[in-house]
């Protein structure tokens, strides 16, 4: 289990794009802080930042079962899912606006579309879903039809071509992290795969430790720049939209419990590394992230795996940090939990993504009394339909979150 998640959830000045150094422990004084912990509680109510809350109940078949959704893109009506059974069997599920079930896209195999195992999906600017697989891009159209395929040979030194997460620039190239970095977090992918760009080079020392964990989301997009964090650090960097320049934007105070400078010996792996944090008492690392206009929240791991969330108002500097919600708007009185393997990471645009099991709403309806439920059903019918017909076994359902303002 431990492994599992491991793999999964596997200064400030102007920065160039060869820039080097530890950034991970230790933080300048000129960019903003975000202290989690000064405002923590156990219990956050939905009504401290939501605004509203949309379920969208994924239709459940034998032919998609959803295991964990890895990442998830809302693009012209449609959601296109990654799903993956303990990190295999990755699967690219497209269902509607409404959550019924429209199709899957490519297969596993090594025939033309097919993938050995693609570990991020991206959707183009000209509508194209783009698959990062082992050493190639698979390209399909917004039906599913296989278009072709980019291939791209990494330079020996790099490693192999794998890409862990992939978003798509506005020069018709790709970002990427790569999955095994060897030197640089971040390459850039012409579209024909003609041209590799690595930058970024955080020093030998944070380029071992972003090997040992991958967060679930550390690269994501603004309509202004992109922002990146990777594992085992605690500054959030943006990117200029051209890739010229990088900048520390955000250091994430973890006080009181921030993971210490533990040495990184260059033949460490991931069973070593986890021997060292186990002799730590306790520690908090970064397991995503998502930025809108107005906020950013920051979803966190500690020792135990114990999840934890946190949000940051950009106008007013609020911090409002909890391991548990609980709705006092809807469901009154239903908590959801936010685990490690439950940590929101998938935004479209302002609205947060968030998948919860059935059975969390289940328990939250079925609680309600006879009166209770009939508010719910006159007050929020969406909500009544929902949750009145859900089952256990069912898909995940999708809360699309719009937060106001903190």
């Amino acid at each position: 289990m431990k492994n599992s998640i491991l793999f999964i959830i596997l200064s400030v000045c102007l920065l160039s794009c060869q820039h080097t150094g530890d950034s991970s422990t230790t933080k300048d004084s000129t960019i903003e802080t975000i202290p989690v912990f000064s405002n923590y509680t156990a219990e956050l109510p939905f009504s401290a930042f939501v605004d509203t809350i949309e379920l969208i109940p994924l239709e459940t078949t034998e032919e998609n079962l959803i295991g964990e959704i890895t990442r998830l893109i809302f693009n012209d009506g449609k959601y296109y899912i990654r799903s993956t059974n303990s990190m295999q069997n990755e699967k690219l599920f497209v269902f509607n606006e409404n959550g019924n079930y429209i199709r899957k896209i490519g297969n596993k195999g090594v025939g033309p579309g097919e993938y050995i195992r693609f570990h991020d999906f991206t959707i183009a600017s000209n509508n194209h879903i783009v698959l990062a697989d082992y050493q190639q891009l698979l390209h399909f159209d917004p039906e599913g039809k296989f278009l072709y395929t980019t291939k791209s040979e990494f330079p020996r030194a790099e490693g192999d071509f794998a890409l862990f997460e992939i978003l798509p620039t506005k020069d018709h190239a790709y970002l990427g992290v790569p999955l095994f970095p060897q030197k640089h977090l971040l390459v850039k992918v012409n579209d024909d795969g003609s041209k590799l760009d690595f930058f970024f080079d955080p020093g030998e020392k944070e380029i071992l430790k972003s090997q040992f964990l991958k967060t679930w989301r550390g690269l994501v997009p603004t309509d202004s720049c992109y922002y990146l964090i990777y594992s085992f650090c605690d500054t959030i960097y943006s990117i200029s939209s051209d890739m010229q320049k990088i900048a520390s934007s955000y250091y994430i105070d973890y006080t009181p419990k921030k993971l210490p400078d533990i040495p990184v010996d260059p033949k460490d792996d991931c069973l070593s590394w986890e021997k060292k944090l186990n002799r730590l008492d306790d520690y908090l690392i970064t397991s995503s992230i998502g930025v809108g206009d107005d906020f950013l929240y920051i979803g966190i791991t500690d020792k135990a795996y114990k999840g934890y969330l946190s949000l940051y108002s950009k106008r007013s500097k609020k911090i409002l940090t909890a391991k548990k919600l609980v709705d006092d708007m809807y469901l009154q009185g239903n908590v959801i939990p936010v685990t490690a393997k439950r940590i929101p990471h998938n935004m479209d645009g302002n609205d947060i993504i968030w998948e919860v099991e059935p059975s969390i709403l289940l328990d939250g309806y079925q609680q309600l009394s006879t009166a209770e439920q009939e508010v719910l059903k006159q007050k929020y019918p969406a909500w009544y339909k929902v949750c009145s017909s859900l089952k256990e076994d069912d898909n995940p359902v999708l809360l699309r979150i719009k937060v106001k303002d903190f």
